[in-house]
């Protein structure tokens, strides 16, 4: 409850203050009634709306597409206002301080405002382009009966939040076919809060062909942790009923567990750990039992959460390559070659792309959903095409 009351006490005041302002400042509407009702009226429709949707007024599970649609639409109101008017009090405070018509910090804060509301639109518009980003890789210990090995990889679909997923999905499939894959891994959160975001969804990404299989790992919104369930039972039907969710769509979902490719005499090991991750993320995985017992030098690790990689993969040398998810590249920031930039970097040492140490590499892919705003600006989905090679050639 007192999370609900600060959250609350932050919208009210990101709802209202733009309005304050602009009414003890314009004294049309404050002579119209008609005027001020209207302007009033908006944000407190949000307000509602905001505490209907705490008190889960109606079935959420089936709502869920529509809840990031009014976090969006709130946002893109509200907060390019509240930019403007935050520089128009202090630009206010500063001709009185100074004693004479002074404008400056207003106008720098409507076109930082201005600047805002594009971007939260264009972000809005761009969510669904999806790019094939493609990343060649040389190792030193990959079998030569592998050298050319392409990896399809998927991450972070979120599924209760997308729009029209039919289309969308049909068409990650179709991009993901058209590379002619020898393998399809998906590293997780396919799902945002229930199983059910999946019914009726099985077709597009079961249609995806990958000759050496197609393999999977939970993340950490799979388990169904960011919602209060009525019982613990209720709970793990959800979680069951994702991981059925995952072998309708044809992955072999890895638990803690791995599985060997083989090619003429040569072998690859694929390993699938649980989320694990920093707090407040959850560590529900045992790199030691997926581990265990196995007998190939050349190994594949899939684990959702990059933070993984250097907290426990990296003490176990036979793991050459772990592809990871999670981070979404905060769904905003910008890549222009070497001058890549993302809110991400403050909290994740790896967040997008390539990283290595010494001989062995991961690879954080930018996700293909959204969670929060329906939105990416500077870092739109993407479907990572990584080809392997030995470095003998």
């Amino acid at each position: 409850m007192r999370i609900y009351i600060e959250l609350l006490f932050f919208v009210l005041i990101v709802a209202y203050l733009p309005t304050a302002v602009f009414y003890y400042n314009c004294k049309r509407i404050r002579r119209s009634v008609a005027l001020s009702i209207a302007l009033w009226a908006l944000p407190s429709i949000f307000i509602v709306a905001f505490t209907l949707l705490h008190f889960k007024i109606g079935d959420l599970s089936s709502n869920m597409r529509y809840i990031p649609w009014f976090i969006w639409v709130f946002v893109t109101l509200f907060f390019p206002a509240n930019i403007y008017c935050l520089f128009y009090v202090v630009d206010k405070l500063v001709e009185r301080f100074i004693k004479k018509r002074f404008i400056v910090l207003r106008c720098i804060g409507g076109i930082i405002a201005v600047i805002t509301l594009i971007g939260l639109v264009f972000g809005m518009c761009d969510r669904k382009t999806l790019n094939v980003r493609r990343i060649a890789i040389e190792m030193e210990d990959l079998p030569q009966s592998f050298n050319g090995l392409k990896i399809a990889q998927l991450s972070d679909l979120h599924l209760g939040n997308l729009s029209q997923p039919e289309r969308y999905l049909t068409e990650i499939a179709e991009k993901t076919n058209a590379e002619n894959p020898d393998l399809l891994v998906f590293t997780g959160d396919l799902i945002n809060l229930y199983a059910s975001e999946g019914d009726g969804l099985d077709t597009q990404l079961a249609t995806i062909d990958a000759p050496f299989g197609k393999f999977a790992v939970l993340g950490n919104h799979d388990y169904g942790d960011y919602v209060q369930w009525r019982t613990a039972d209720e709970k793990a039907d959800n979680l069951h009923n994702v991981k059925q969710l995952y072998k309708r769509l044809g992955f072999d979902l890895l638990i803690d567990e791995h599985r060997t490719l083989r090619k003429d005499s040569n072998e690859i090991g694929i390993i699938g750990v649980q989320n694990c991750g920093q707090p407040p993320f959850p560590c529900y995985g045992d790199l030691g039992k997926a581990t265990d017992g196995i007998s190939t030098s050349f190994n594949i690790l899939l684990s959702h959460d990059p933070t993984h990689w250097r907290a426990e993969i990296l003490n176990h040398e036979n793991i050459q390559l772990t592809l990871a998810g999670h981070t979404h590249g905060a769904q905003l920031g910008f890549d222009f070659g070497k001058w890549k930039w993302s809110p991400s970097h403050w909290i994740f040492e790896e967040w997008d792309g390539l990283y290595q140490d010494d001989e062995q590499f991961l690879f954080v892919n930018r996700g293909l959903g959204f969670v929060g705003l329906p939105f990416r600006l500077g870092m739109r989905p993407e479907i990572t095409i990584i080809t392997l090679y030995s470095k003998e050639n």
